[in-house]
């Protein structure tokens, strides 16, 4: 499954601080796990929440009242998708150029007749998000929060990890290129969401007509897509051109 950064970077001029490339690849993550639960504490980690006090083994103690507000689900949801918040693992490129990884969510427990709920993670997560959040003269955490921000809004019983993906690609769009039209092949989209759809009347109903739909109703910004034939004088759809559009007034929640 393609990052979005691979199919972003072909535009030459544009610009990426190094901190996207870290936060890229820690949603990026998340979201090919199918761990969107995960993916929403992992922002709040990395910024989301102005106050996190992590204990001397890494862990950080949530009321489970507020944890819930903040990812916008219910106990119930919380409780059928813990678990799955630890299966998720995230390799990353160290300073000096090895590679490694880990699960950034280690493990969590109940507290307090179940009314806090304490998280702990890895020590190269923590790493991570105290790099993330940092607001220093890099921007620090304006670069995490310009691509996070809409996926905290999402409703997760209500969308798909493709709504997630197509998100994360908007966000890149809109915020760190100099054009808001992209035009991507029907290979590389396949790629971005992990499909094989050999026709694009698959993709549209399958991934494109449902996701915006979505990002309509949850979103900040959406899109319209058109498209594009073969340059050949087929009628064989190749390619697909995407156009950002604002949505902040035309919300539905």
């Amino acid at each position: 499954m393609a990052s979005p950064l691979d199919i972003i970077k072909k535009e030459p001029s544009l610009y990426l601080p190094k901190k996207i490339d870290l936060a890229i690849n820690l949603i990026q993550a998340f979201i090919t796990n199918n761990n969107p639960l995960g993916l929403k504490i992992a922002i709040i980690l990395s910024g989301a929440k102005d106050f996190i006090s992590y204990d001397d083994n890494n862990g950080v103690v949530f009321n489970i009242d507020e944890l819930c507000s903040l990812c916008r689900i219910d106990r119930r949801y919380l409780s059928s998708n813990i678990k799955r918040t630890t299966q998720t693992f995230y390799t990353y490129v160290s300073d000096s150029g090895g590679t490694g990884g880990t699960h950034p969510i280690h493990s969590y427990e109940y507290l307090n007749a179940n009314k806090e709920i304490r998280i702990e993670i890895s020590s190269k997560a923590k790493s991570l998000f105290t790099e993330l959040r940092k607001k220093d003269s890099e921007g620090g955490y304006q670069y995490t929060k310009a691509i996070s921000r809409n996926l905290m809004i999402y409703d997760l019983k209500d969308v798909t990890k493709h709504t997630l993906k197509m998100q994360l690609l908007l966000e890149m769009i809109n915020n760190f290129s100099h054009s808001k039209r992209k035009n991507f092949s029907l290979e590389e989209l396949n790629g971005y969401f992990g499909t094989k759809y050999i026709r694009y009347g698959e993709l549209e109903r399958k991934i494109l007509k449902p996701v915006r739909n979505d990002t309509l109703k949850y979103s900040s910004i959406s899109f319209e897509y058109q498209p594009t034939k073969d340059i050949s004088g087929s009628n064989k759809i190749t390619s697909v051109t995407i156009d950002i559009t604002d949505n902040t007034n035309l919300l539905t929640l």
